[in-house]
C-alpha cells in the first residue's frame, strides 16, 4: 500500500512539473528579454491553449493592445459596409467633423479603402495632436498612419451614429463574446519599462522646456533690469514652471504612466535647491549634476521597472487605446479565421493586398500581409509604453497565435514565439 501511495504521490508530482512546466515553456526567453508578465493563445488542431507567466497572470488579464485596436476598427468600418451605409470607394469628408476638416483640396479626394489600407497620404504621428497635413497624394504610397485611423474612427462614429466604444460592442465585443474588452479606460497588470524609456518619457519635456524658460527669464530680467529678479530665484521660478508643464504633459498627453517618477525627481531637486540655497556653487550644480546623473544611469544599467498605469484616462482611441486579453483577442482572431476562409462579405477583402510595400510585405483592408515560403501570415502589433503584443494567423496551417506583454522588449520576444509556433523565419515588421 504504501509503495502505491508512493508511486502515485510520484506520478502526480511528475504531472504537476510537467503542467507547471508546459504553462512557463518560454519562461527562460521572457527572462533573457526581462520580461515580468505574458499571456499566450496558440490555436491548432482546432483548440486553443493558454499560456501564462507572472504573478497573477492568466488568459482574463487585461494588457494594453495598443495599435492592435486599429484591426478591430477596420472590422467594424467592413461591417458598416456590409450594411450598405458607406462604401470602400466612398469619399470620407462628407463624414467627418467640421475640427478634421483642412484646406487642403486633397481631403476630398481621400476615400475609405484608403484609411483602411494606410495610402490616405498622413502621418504617421498623433500623440502630440491630430496632424492633419496630407503629405503624398491620396493613394499614391503607403505610410502606417495613427492619425489616418483616427479619421477612420470619426468616420465610423458619423456613419455608425455611436461612439467607437459603443460601435466596438455592437459589431464586435457582445456578438463575439469579448467580455473583458475595451476603447475606454481598464485596469490593466502593470506595464514595465526598460530603465531608458523611463528616463526618455520622463525628462525630455521637462529639460527642453526648462533650457527655454530659463534662456527666456536670463534675457528678459537682463533687458529690463527688473529689480526684483536675479538668477537664483530666476532659476527657481523656471524649475517649478518646468515641473508643472511637464506633470501637465504626462498625465493629459502623453503617457501618465511615468509621473510619478518625475514627481519623485522633482521633489528630489526641490528639496536640493531648499538646502543649498545659500551656497551659490552648490544651488547652480543642482540640476544639471543630479540630472546628467539620472540620465546616464537610465541609458546604462539595462533593467526593467514597474511604472504605474494611467492615472488620468485618454479618450477612446482606436489607433492606441484598446485594452484586452488573450482569451478575447484568441476570439477575435478565430473570427478572422473563420471570414477568411468563408469567402463572404466585405471583410474577405481585408486579407488582399491593397497596396504593396515590397516584394514580402503588402497591406490589406486593416491588416498587414507577409509572404513566407510557403503562403502568407496575416498580422498586427501593439506598441505603447510598457506595453509590446503581436498576433499573427497563418490560413495554411489552420494556426494563429496571440502574444501579449506587459514589457518595451514584448515584441521581439512575441516574434521569437510567433517563429517557433509556425516553424518559419518570419519578421511581421514594417517601416513606419
Amino acid at each position: 500500500m504504501k509503495k502505491v501511495l508512493a508511486l502515485t504521490v510520484s506520478v502526480l508530482g511528475i504531472l504537476i512539473a510537467a503542467t507547471a512546466y508546459g504553462a512557463e515553456a518560454n519562461k527562460p526567453l521572457a527572462q533573457d528579454y526581462g520580461i515580468t508578465n505574458y499571456s499566450i493563445a496558440y490555436f491548432e488542431n482546432d483548440k486553443i491553449t493558454y499560456e501564462n507567466y507572472g504573478y497573477g497572470i492568466d488568459e482574463n488579464s487585461v494588457f494594453e493592445l495598443a495599435s492592435n485596436g486599429k484591426v478591430v476598427s477596420a472590422y467594424i468600418a467592413l461591417k458598416l459596409v456590409d450594411e450598405g451605409k458607406i462604401s470602400l470607394e466612398d469619399q470620407i469628408a462628407p463624414f467627418l467633423d467640421a475640427n478634421l476638416l483642412t484646406d487642403d483640396k486633397r481631403l476630398s479626394e481621400i476615400i475609405l479603402k484608403q484609411l483602411l489600407c494606410h495610402t490616405a497620404g498622413f502621418s504617421t504621428s498623433f500623440e502630440l495632436n491630430v496632424d492633419k497635413k496630407i503629405y503624398s497624394n491620396p493613394g499614391d504610397e503607403f505610410c502606417y498612419s495613427g492619425v489616418g485611423y483616427i479619421y477612420l474612427q470619426n468616420v465610423i462614429e458619423n456613419v455608425s451614429g455611436m461612439t467607437i466604444e459603443q460601435a466596438a460592442k455592437y459589431y464586435v465585443f457582445e456578438p463575439l463574446g469579448m467580455s473583458n474588452s475595451t476603447f475606454e479606460y481598464a485596469k490593466t497588470v502593470t506595464p514595465y519599462m526598460s530603465l531608458s524609456s523611463v528616463v526618455l518619457y520622463t525628462f525630455t519635456v521637462f529639460i527642453i522646456t526648462l533650457i527655454i524658460l530659463f534662456l527666456i527669464a536670463f534675457v528678459v530680467g537682463r533687458i529690463t533690469k527688473f529689480k526684483w529678479y536675479s538668477l537664483k530665484s530666476g532659476l527657481f521660478v523656471c524649475f517649478v514652471m518646468a515641473g508643472i508643464i511637464n506633470t501637465l504633459f504626462l498625465l493629459f498627453v502623453f503617457v501618465s504612466k511615468v509621473v510619478i517618477i518625475f514627481e519623485l525627481y522633482f521633489l528630489l531637486i526641490g528639496l536640493s535647491l531648499l538646502i543649498t540655497r545659500k551656497n551659490n556653487r552648490l544651488f547652480y550644480s543642482c540640476i544639471p549634476v543630479l540630472t546628467i546623473i539620472i540620465l546616464v544611469l537610465g541609458f546604462t544599467i539595462p533593467i526593467s521597472m514597474p511604472v504605474t498605469n494611467d492615472l488620468v484616462s485618454k479618450e477612446p482611441n482606436c489607433a492606441y487605446t484598446l485594452k484586452s486579453t488573450s482569451k478575447d483577442m484568441a476570439i477575435f482572431c478565430r473570427e478572422l479565421m473563420q471570414q477568411y476562409n468563408s469567402g463572404q462579405g466585405t471583410i474577405k477583402d481585408m486579407f488582399s493586398a491593397a497596396v504593396n510595400i515590397d516584394p514580402m510585405n503588402s497591406w490589406g483592408l486593416g491588416i498587414a500581409i507577409e509572404l513566407e515560403s510557403n503562403g502568407e501570415t496575416y498580422w498586427h502589433s501593439g506598441i505603447n509604453p510598457g506595453f509590446q503584443s503581436l498576433f499573427v494567423l497563418y490560413p495554411l496551417q489552420d494556426k494563429y497565435v496571440v502574444i501579449l506583454t506587459n514589457s518595451d522588449n514584448g515584441l521581439t520576444f512575441s516574434k521569437d514565439i510567433a517563429k517557433t509556433f509556425f516553424d518559419i523565419n518570419g519578421y511581421w515588421d514594417i517601416k513606419r
